[in-house]
């Protein structure tokens, strides 16, 4: 291990006008709530993580220069949360003086198993955002000469598609000259995005939409089946293990005429969640009859088609997809289920009232963990879930590398032990899993819920 490589940032300019924080939206505060949570609970936070698979080495001097010009014109990535005392909002307080990190590893094999067992162990390392900055830096240099990157960062930050902007941004900068790079703070937000975004909407409609939340949640509750063992109901957050299953342009492509065919059109989202529900319950210990649940939130990126701001800042919503084990016996029959869902939920506005409510319960930050804390311990998901779609335009290369792969990981806690994300890469699918191994989930479950989730797709 080389350590970290770290060089100090040019605080000796004046900076009037540069704003010195910036505030948490609704978003950002309920991860910060969650992260909040599940540190308290004794686990390393709400983390994540982009691998980039290179294909070959990269200048790292080019490379810590890149990252110095983010954290200049993006002080944000290196910043410290502050939360002030009433109900004033909690924001990132920036640092001038402070220092992009990037830390350098010699691997010793090319095997993909011990990129992944790295992020792991920094998944399991708790992450303090008073005390530490909310991204950091890995570069894993393979014996074969091939490099892995992995950005790592707070999921309080930004949201699970902005690691491709971010990523997108780090190499625009990689190749300006000193003479081009950004002033201090240029990149600094000092509006809501989200604020804004509700403010289109007629306020009427936002209420109408946060009354059919409510009404959602009024309901007897309803335990979902997962793939952890029905005995192990305290929580469980290590060991982290990942796995990725990538499918083939030509395996993509029949998932994605099956989809059509199906659908309509070709979001994968529905078949993907289909497949996993299906596959869960073949492997679930649990007893399970007809009426059995499986459920999944569905976040929802919401920045229009081409657009990558905010980066550093969650701008998202969600909806719940859910089925019973009868609905999701014929595997077509559960991709149109899960569709139907998704179209009639978005067109009811229930996307919409999740907005409006996270801007609603995010100045009550004590009713809002108990709300998170109360969810995940008495109706744990079937799994935590995202379909990130098509990755960023432009990460093809990478600060003059070729890419081979890009993968994103989330966090995951048992129960409900696993978090699946998808992602499609170069017109191929992949599927990520991020899961608590030993007695949770077995490595073998894992192995073939993955398996049998490519069959299933495949049809």
């Amino acid at each position: 291990m080389k350590g970290a490589v770290e060089k100090q940032l040019d605080t000796s300019a004046a900076r009037p006008g540069v704003p010195d924080r910036q505030v948490l939206n609704a978003a950002d505060r309920l991860m910060l709530v969650a992260h909040g949570a599940l540190r308290e609970a004794g686990h390393g936070g709400f983390q994540c993580q982009s691998h980039v698979w290179l294909e070959g080495r990269l200048d790292v001097v080019k490379l810590q220069s890149a990252l110095r010009r983010l954290a200049g014109a993006y002080p944000v990535v290196t910043s410290r949360i502050v939360e002030p005392p009433g109900r004033q909002p909690p924001y990132w307080r920036f640092r001038s003086d402070s220092r992009p990190q990037l830390c350098e590893i010699d691997l010793a094999s090319d095997d993909p198993e011990e990129v992944r067992c790295y992020g792991a162990r920094l998944d399991e390392s708790p992450l303090d955002h008073d005390r530490s900055d909310p991204m950091s830096f890995h570069l894993l240099h393979r014996p074969s000469g091939r490099d892995v990157l992995i950005l790592a960062y707070g999921h309080v930050l930004m949201d699970g598609k902005a690691p491709e902007f971010a990523l997108c941004e780090v190499d625009r900068l990689y190749h300006l000259s000193d003479d081009e790079a950004p002033a201090w703070g240029a990149g600094a937000s000092t509006v809501d995005e989200m604020a804004a975004h509700l403010a289109r909407f007629d306020r009427r409609r936002r209420i109408r939409s946060a009354l059919r939340v409510v009404a959602s949640h009024l309901c007897w509750p309803i335990t979902a089946v997962t793939l952890v063992p029905p005995e192990m109901r305290e929580w469980q957050w290590t060991p982290f293990r990942f796995r990725v299953r990538p499918f083939d342009e030509a395996k993509t492509i029949i998932v994605r005429d099956r989809v059509k065919r199906l659908c309509g059109f070709a979001n994968l989202t529905p078949a993907v969640l289909a497949s996993a529900f299906r596959i869960i319950s073949r492997l679930s210990p649990h007893r399970q009859s007809d009426r059995t649940a499986f459920r999944a939130d569905l976040p929802l990126n919401l920045r229009p088609p081409g657009k990558a701001e905010p980066i550093f800042r969650n701008f998202m919503s969600f909806i719940q997809l859910s089925a019973r084990r009868d609905e999701i016996a014929n595997g077509d029959d559960a991709v149109r289920l899960l569709n139907g869902q998704m179209r009639d939920q978005i067109r009811r506005g229930i996307d919409l009232g999740n907005l409006q409510m996270m801007t609603f319960m995010a100045p009550r930050a004590r009713a809002l963990k108990q709300h998170i804390m109360n969810r995940m311990k008495n109706q744990p998901f079937t799994l935590g879930f995202g379909f990130l779609g098509p990755v960023a335009a432009g990460l093809e290369r990478f600060c003059g590398a070729g890419v081979e792969a890009f993968h994103s990981f989330n966090t995951a806690l048992s129960p409900p032990g696993i978090t699946l994300q998808a992602n499609l890469y170069q017109d191929r699918l992949n599927l990520i899993l991020t899961y608590i191994g030993a007695d949770a989930v077995r490595d073998a479950t894992a192995d073939a819920l993955l398996a049998g989730m490519e069959e299933d797709m495949l049809g």
